[in-house]
């Protein structure tokens, strides 16, 4: 049975301050949707002032939305080489948000081995670095091929592809190898020596082939025998005199034909 794997939703800032609540209600329809702690943190101090107008009308809406939501916050972090900042140098506010939402998904991706984790954020960077790890079940997708997919339920070619690659971990459940039977070693049998001695004889098979072939002869010829004395008596009383000049031809003795 085909299962596809469930697909888990991260939604970066830039995605949750570019709609609103008729956009957010949507999200839910291709997956779970999750929220990095770091983005709940930035839409917070957004809310409280932290931004341009329209920026912090948005966030006020979404935190209005989000308790309602059944959306998840995610705490799960987890490092890989490929997400450390080089060292001797300061990341900016933006790039510290970027690290914390890759280690935030390749967390999620670690503690959920059975999902795919979909990063939606339009930071192609982040997007292009979360590639860069090969990891089965994660991926990233811009703000406008999710919309297309929420509202056409057609998946972009990138998700379509990470879902065969997890569905074997996911959706086929292994099953455990029937152990091969071990060979019992075979009893020895014990031959007495007078079977030994009648085994090695030869069977007559040869003698009782003859025998049959014997007996089957003499039933063909007596029933030949049989057959040709059935008919010269019908013969005899049909055409006397062709059966008599026929009974005189045949070489048997005298005696026998008077």
């Amino acid at each position: 049975m085909n299962v596809l794997p469930p697909v888990l939703i991260v939604l970066d800032t830039n995605v949750l301050l570019a709609g609103n609540t008729r956009d957010w209600q949507t999200f839910s329809r291709v997956g779970e949707c999750f929220v990095p702690k770091v983005v709940l943190e930035e839409l917070e101090f957004i809310a409280n002032g932290g931004a341009e107008a329209e920026a912090e009308r948005v966030a006020r809406e979404f935190s209005r939305f989000y308790p309602e939501s059944n959306w998840k916050p995610t705490h799960s972090i987890a490092t890989h080489p490929s997400l450390k900042p080089a060292a001797g140098h300061d990341l900016s506010k933006k790039a510290r948000h970027s690290l914390a939402v890759a280690q935030t998904c390749y967390g999620l991706a670690r503690n959920r081995p059975e999902g795919l984790v979909v990063l939606v954020s339009n930071d192609q960077p982040l997007v292009q670095r979360l590639r860069q790890l090969e990891t089965p079940n994660l991926c990233g997708v811009p703000l406008a091929a999710f919309l297309q997919w929420t509202r056409s339920n057609r998946r972009p070619a990138v998700v379509t592809q990470q879902l065969q690659a997890v569905r074997p971990a996911a959706g086929v459940v292994p099953t455990a190898t029937p152990r091969r039977a071990t060979p019992t070693a075979p009893r020895p049998t014990v031959v007495s020596q007078s079977s030994r001695s009648q085994s090695a004889r030869p069977a007559p098979a040869s003698s009782g082939r003859r025998s049959l072939r014997l007996q089957q002869t003499f039933y063909n010829l007596v029933s030949l025998a049989l057959l040709a004395l059935v008919i010269g008596g019908f013969w005899r009383v049909a055409s006397p005199a062709t059966f008599a000049r026929f009974w005189q031809q045949l070489p048997i003795p005298a005696q026998m034909k008077k």
